[in-house]
């Protein structure tokens, strides 16, 4: 059996404890800051306490959706920090009728009742703003093209920024990672665009019939003809799974195959009842596997698990139990994804 080890990038685990021991000290300096200025002395403090536990990481105040206020440290769409940002949040306070705590900017689409300073003088008045939707066949996710009359008077950049932050107000900083696909921004109105409560709806629905996983059945050739399945759980994206950062591939050689090098059936049942029992055990509650595919007399099964957790070794020994040949395990730190991003 191979088993490759890799560094994981994390932040300080010991900055976050000091961060939430901090806390308590401070809230009340927060709360009067709020309601009557005087952030002078607050702001660099939750700057240094922030950038202790990854520089990368955001935060902010903003308004509560149950309590007055809520704190927010995101990753800002980082997948590296995302796990980081999931460790901050799990040891935060109980909600009370003052804080609530995220690691994404929630949804506030009253903002888009707004206008907003770009600076240099220029308001955009976010009551125009449009978006145009598309969706491909089976597809569990919607391209988006935003439109405004005021961004053929913005630079490039800006018509970005507006967009992503405009997003992510409509729909929420996780609504925007695992639902919205393709996005871009054009300064002549769409023939299809539509009021943005038009595409917050049609999020909804993708949310509705996405409730449980599912999953596709995937077959393509392989350049020497041979066939290649692949059953892929979607959506895929690793927004749904903030702390399982580690991809972990486990390949099962079988020896009872057709000419195709597929499974016949002893070795399809095996292949089975190793995943449901021996692996999905060892994984437990700290992974998930989300695709294997199956080719040339091999299944590789793609877990990923959380780097804090022993699923990973857990994982490695179960798979030395595997009695139809040597098995080959190998893990990376990948909160990303990327490398099973090609069956997206």
């Amino acid at each position: 059996m191979i088993f490759g080890r890799s560094k994981r990038k994390a932040g300080d685990g010991g900055a976050i404890v000091d961060f939430w021991a901090w806390w308590p000290t401070v809230r009340a300096d927060v709360e009067a800051a709020i309601s009557g200025g005087g952030w002078a002395a607050l702001t660099p403090q939750f700057s240094r306490r922030v950038e202790a536990i990854h520089p990368g990481l955001e935060w902010e105040f903003a308004r509560g959706s149950t309590a007055r206020h809520a704190l927010v440290v995101s990753a800002a769409g980082v997948a590296d920090l995302r796990p980081v940002a999931a460790r901050w949040g799990a040891l935060a306070p109980p909600a009370d009728a003052t804080w609530e705590y995220h690691t994404a900017r929630q949804p506030d689409p009253e903002m888009l009742s707004s206008t907003i300073g770009l600076g240099d003088g220029v308001q955009l008045d976010l009551t125009q703003l449009r978006f145009a939707f598309t969706r491909d066949a089976g597809s569990p996710e919607l391209d988006v093209v935003a439109y405004h009359p005021g961004f053929r008077m913005l630079g490039e950049e800006v018509r970005g920024r507006v967009t992503f932050l405009t997003l992510d107000w409509l729909l929420g900083e996780d609504g925007v990672e695992e639902w919205i696909g393709a996005i871009s921004w054009q300064t002549a109105e769409p023939p299809d665009a539509a009021d943005p409560h038009a595409l917050a709806a049609a999020v909804e629905a993708l949310r509705s019939e996405h409730r449980t996983p599912q999953w596709v059945l995937l077959r393509t050739d392989l350049p020497d003809g041979s066939p290649l399945l692949a059953t892929v759980q979607r959506p895929l994206r690793p927004v749904r799974w903030p702390w399982f950062d580690t991809h972990v591939a486990i390949t099962l050689p079988y020896q009872h195959q057709n000419a195709g090098g597929l499974p016949e059936t002893e070795s399809l049942a095996a292949l089975r009842e190793f995943e449901d029992t021996a692996l999905s055990t060892a994984a437990g509650a700290d992974g998930v596997l989300l695709a294997h595919e199956t080719s040339r007399g091999a299944r590789t099964l793609h877990y990923y698990v959380d780097a804090d957790s022993p699923a990973a070794d857990d994982l490695a020994e179960a798979a030395g139990w595997w009695k139809d040949g040597r098995a080959r395990v190998e893990r990376h730190f990948d909160p990303s994804f990327e490398r099973i991003s090609r069956f997206r």
